[in-house]
């Protein structure tokens, strides 16, 4: 599959269609693996690579070779030579430079530089009902930035000729998508898509910003993607054509098209290209987009605000987050109670559960989870768990002893995604055998509502027998 990750979801159809239409669109993703690839020694475009320059003169090429590269010759006059299918050998020479960890022979790299400059490096003519590739000068080809687009652009077809009923559909080829349709059956609600920040890529860290998409494409790329480590620094693998070098002046950018393909090779090109280029190129191309260039700032296209989903993230100032305090305590002298757990987790105003912050549970007692009234009926029925406890037991931690407890929320929700400013309510529940008054089960809830906002916020309870000195409080680290 092109070397990459693979995700479709299908909407509106049982388990075994959609298994039947993941064999469908992963058949013809395979199909043009065996095309495009440059890992595969006996894909077309590898063979054809293989091949001095100088014997490339009137080979014939399949039609979807053909048409890729005449798209990919089109992307490099419209982009200025910021995008370019030719550069192999230069690929080549980085990736070369990235295992010895030492700088490309400056001869070399001036060589295939002087190469690119002097003009595409092929040409395609007509020959009967096909074409065929003639090349005019040294190089490879990789089309990594431009084939992924199209075979989710292919993916999507096949998809909806063996299924054009389909209710909707997101295919996903190594992080460039593409959706149709809507994302619940009988709702025109749009896909909802997390686009990475460059400036902190790791999986869980908080969204660029969250989009909003109907019938549209979507890609990233940026240098921060599995660098190379040349000369003791890491380079960026997009490399600048007319520089022979690593692009370094944008971090990352995100194109959004209405096709695959042209998302994808405007996103590698705005890597390359100065901001302000990279927006006037998104505009001719009817594209929006948006680019973190190095300093950090992020430059965005005039419809980008338009794509911004209506819960689209507004960060929590930089450095705030949320501490809640409470103190555990035995309520009777003699201590003959038995504590079996404590939870604690904060809901947003429709009463859903946002983060579990703490679950202090003995894996052995987890039947009596459901003692904990609030967090049982609330926090997990209600945010759609299971009816079994164990389903809980990844979660749980060893039970505390009484005493003073911090817990720290950093804004994000379970699945690690940012959340919005708001109102938020902090919850405390604690359970336990054998106390008084009547010596039966009993538990504890405390909740305090937060607003996390622009400024500052602390909010208090009222001390209970055995739950005490809760406060949440928002703002800088302490």
């Amino acid at each position: 599959m092109l070397g990459t990750s693979f995700s479709l979801t299908v909407v509106g159809v049982d388990e075994a269609e959609a298994t039947r239409l993941e064999g469908v669109v992963l058949a013809e993703v395979e199909r043009l693996r065996a095309i495009f690839s440059t890992w595969d020694a006996e894909s077309e475009l590898s063979r054809l690579n293989a091949l001095p320059w100088q014997e490339r003169k009137d080979l014939p090429l399949s039609p979807e070779l053909a048409h890729v590269l005449k798209l990919a010759r089109l992307w490099r006059l419209t982009s200025g030579g910021a995008f370019d299918g030719y550069l192999g050998a230069l690929h080549d020479l980085w990736r070369e430079a990235g295992r010895s960890g030492e700088a490309p022979d400056p001869a070399a790299l001036q060589e295939l530089v002087d190469g690119i400059k002097s003009g595409v490096g092929f040409r395609l003519s007509k020959r009967g009902d096909g074409q065929v590739l003639s090349c005019t000068r040294a190089g490879r080809f990789d089309l990594g930035g431009i084939a992924k687009g199209y075979a989710v652009n292919r993916g999507i077809e096949v998809l909806l000729e063996a299924a054009p009923d389909l209710s909707g559909a997101l295919l996903e080829l190594g992080g460039d998508l593409r959706v149709v349709g809507a994302c619940r059956v009988d709702l025109r609600a749009p896909w909802v898509i997390d686009v990475a920040d460059p400036r902190d890529p790791a999986d869980n860290s908080p969204p660029l910003a969250r989009i909003s998409l109907r019938g549209q494409a979507v890609a990233s790329s940026g240098g921060y993607a599995r660098p190379l480590r040349v000369g003791g620094r890491a380079r960026g693998q997009i490399l600048d054509p007319k520089r022979g070098e690593p692009a370094e002046g944008v971090l990352g950018a995100t194109a959004v098209a209405g096709d695959a393909l042209t998302a994808d090779a405007l996103a590698t090109a705005l890597c390359v290209l100065e901001p302000e280029a990279g927006l006037r190129l998104a505009a001719s191309t009817h594209a929006e987009c948006a680019i973190v260039d190095a300093s950090g700032a992020v430059h965005t296209s005039p419809g980008w605000a338009k794509l911004l989903s209506t819960g689209s993230v507004e960060p929590w100032p930089a450095g705030y987050r949320v501490e809640l305090a409470f103190e555990l305590v035995d309520s009777t002298p003699e201590a003959r109670f038995k504590r079996h757990g404590v939870a604690a987790w904060v809901e947003d105003e429709a009463g859903q559960r946002v983060r579990l912050l703490a679950l202090w549970f003995k894996r052995g007692e987890l039947k009596h989870l459901k003692g904990l009234d609030a967090f049982w009926e609330d926090a997990w029925l209600g945010s759609g768990g299971g009816d079994d406890p164990r389903a809980l037991r990844t979660w749980t931690r060893a039970s505390r002893a009484p005493g003073r407890y911090t817990l720290a929320w950093d804004g994000r929700d379970d699945d690690g995604r940012l959340v919005p400013r708001g109102s938020y309510r902090v919850r405390v529940d604690i359970n336990r055998e054998k106390g008084p008054p009547s010596g039966r089960e009993r538990h504890t809830v405390a909740t305090l509502e937060l607003t996390c906002g622009a400024a500052p916020a602390e909010v208090s309870a009222d001390d209970q027998p055995e739950l005490r000195a809760v406060s949440a409080t928002y703002g800088p680290r302490q």
